[in-house]
């Protein structure tokens, strides 16, 4: 939900055409190449959904993010060359990068270990070697480029002061995982943050999941 949210978010906010630009010459100027820095920017629409939803929800976009793109390795490490969405085991990366930088470090090494688990050998694929090659100079330069840098539609802002998600919003998110799995109101929190607190009250069996999924869309109506 909030991955296509912020698709309607680049465009709202003004950022259709300076995102891909600024990614282009983030890469081209740190020296990836014009083909890697072609696909990525190729890639910009996709990317920034997922970037601008992690800053939504916080991690638990993630551990979704995971669930939509884990798949069979044939799957995971095929590229397609005029495909919008990044190969799924590159994109993975990206939010991991963008966790590790809101101030989550355990949470996305953690991630990242079980996704390198789970795909050990990304070149058994059909991704180019120039995108594996740059991969880990790349991604930190792609977040950094969408997320940390200003941008004059944002009023020389970075999208991350816009949309800020720290340890404090999910301690927020955490009381309200407890509260929703109760039948509780969940106090007064973003709708946003209703999404995150769903999937913790699932992922720790706080209360059976017809109960959450009940309450959950409960509370979003009351609203």
């Amino acid at each position: 939900m909030l991955h296509e949210v912020s698709h309607n978010l680049q465009n709202d906010l003004g950022l259709a055409r300076d995102i891909p630009r600024a990614i282009a010459l983030r890469l081209l100027r740190d020296g990836c190449g014009r083909t890697v820095a072609g696909v990525w920017t190729r890639w910009n629409r996709e990317t920034f959904a997922d970037l601008a939803g992690l800053l939504l929800g916080g991690p638990a976009v993630v551990a979704s993010l995971l669930d939509v793109i884990g798949r069979s390795p044939a799957t995971v490490l095929a590229y397609s060359p005029t495909g919008p969405h990044p190969t799924p085991y590159l994109r993975a990366f990206l939010s991991v990068e963008l966790l590790r930088r809101m101030g989550f470090p355990d949470e996305a090494e953690q991630y990242r270990r079980m996704w390198m688990r789970m795909y050990p050998n990304p070149r058994m694929g059909t991704i180019p070697k120039a995108l594996l090659t740059t991969m880990q100079d790349a991604i930190p330069l792609i977040v950094d480029a969408v997320c940390f840098q200003p941008y004059p539609s944002l009023g020389d802002k970075r999208l991350a002061e816009v949309i800020r998600f720290a340890p404090k919003e999910q301690q927020m998110i955490d009381e309200a995982a407890r509260r929703l799995a109760a039948g509780n109101d969940p106090g007064i929190i973003p709708e946003r943050f209703l999404i995150g607190a769903t999937r913790v009250a699932l992922d720790q069996r706080l209360a059976r999941p017809g109960v959450i999924a009940e309450n959950f869309y409960r509370e979003l109506a009351r609203r």
